[in-house]
């Protein structure tokens, strides 16, 4: 079984597993930030800053006000 899933984790683009964590960084820093699926989603989709994988408090306040 090992051996199937380093196999199948070859045939993954890099690119694409760091795309994923990336993301993944950005959904629990907003998580953190108290945002909820819904508004961490929302936030991730219509994100206009790029910084290092996590959201500047700003824009979980305006995520939060977009939802209440």
């Amino acid at each position: 079984m090992e051996c199937n899933v380093i196999a199948c984790l070859d045939n993954i683009p890099l690119m694409q597993i760091q795309r994923y964590a990336n993301q993944s960084a950005r959904f629990i820093s907003a998580y953190s930030q108290g945002l909820s699926g819904s508004m961490a989603a929302w936030e991730n989709q219509n994100q206009r800053y790029h910084g290092h994988q996590t959201l500047p408090p700003w824009m979980a306040e305006k995520a939060k006000a977009a939802y209440a």
